[in-house]
C-alpha cells in the first residue's frame, strides 16, 4: 500500500472511529458528546449520507435538550431527526433508529412521560466500507 492510500484508509478509519465514539457516547447519555464527534465526521462528510448523520446529530442534541429541561428547544431538534432519519432505510449505516422514531413521534404528539429506548442499537459490520470525505 502506497502512502498515499495509507493516508487515504487512516482518514476513513479515523471517520469510523468518530461514528463509533458517537455511538458509545450516546448509548451512555453523552448526548452533547456523541453530538460534537458526529458533527467532526459531518463537517468531512459529502454525498446522500451526510443528511442522515445530520438526523442522529439532531437526535442526540434534541435529548440534551430535553434532559435539561428545554421542552421546546427539545421538540424542535427531535422534530428535525425525525425527518432526516426517517428518509433513510432501516439499519442504515448499521442503525436501528426503529424504537427512536417511534418514541420522537409519541413524544412530539404529547406523551413526554413515556420514557425514551436505552442507547443505539449498532451493527458495525453493516458500516459503510467507503465514507466520501473531504480530502486532507
Amino acid at each position: 500500500m502506497s502512502q498515499a492510500e495509507s493516508g487515504v484508509e487512516s482518514h476513513y478509519g479515523e471517520g469510523r472511529r468518530l461514528f463509533e465514539a458517537g455511538v458509545r457516547e450516546f448509548r451512555e447519555g453523552g448526548y452533547f458528546e456523541a453530538h460534537d464527534l458526529w458533527e467532526e465526521l459531518w463537517q468531512e462528510l459529502h454525498g446522500p449520507d451526510r443528511l442522515y448523520l445530520q438526523g442522529l446529530i439532531h437526535l442526540a442534541v434534541g435529548n440534551y435538550h430535553r434532559e435539561n429541561g428545554n421542552v421546546r428547544g427539545g421538540q424542535s431538534q427531535l422534530r428535525k431527526a425525525l425527518t432526516k432519519i426517517g428518509r433513510y432505510p432501516e439499519g442504515h449505516w448499521g442503525v436501528d433508529t426503529t424504537a427512536w422514531k417511534r418514541w420522537i413521534a409519541l413524544y412530539l404528539d404529547g406523551a413526554d412521560t413515556v420514557a425514551p429506548p436505552v442507547g443505539l442499537p449498532f451493527d458495525k459490520s453493516r458500516f459503510p466500507a467507503h465514507l466520501p470525505l473531504a480530502a486532507r
